[in-house]
């Protein structure tokens, strides 16, 4: 069972998962969902955008940051 204050966060964070996805470039956005939905490897990423798979790991990789910072500000954060 989900407790009222657990299906808040989940809603809230939902939320925010959201419009980081909206805000981000399209191409970021694009190699996010067809790596995580679709499950494809960066190689076939590469073939159906017909783009450099080393373009494909920068962008990943960046889109994944701005999600990871958008749910904690503090992770990207120095020390």
């Amino acid at each position: 069972l989900t407790s009222p204050s657990n299906a808040a966060l989940k809603a809230e964070q939902t939320t925010l998962i959201q419009a980081t996805l909206n805000a981000m470039d399209p191409l970021d956005r694009e190699i996010i969902a067809l790596r995580h939905f679709e499950q494809l490897t960066r190689e076939e990423i590469a073939r159906t955008l017909e783009i450099a798979e080393s373009t494909v790991s920068r962008r990943y990789f960046r889109g994944l940051e701005t999600l990871r910072n958008s749910l904690d500000p503090d992770a990207g954060a120095q020390p």
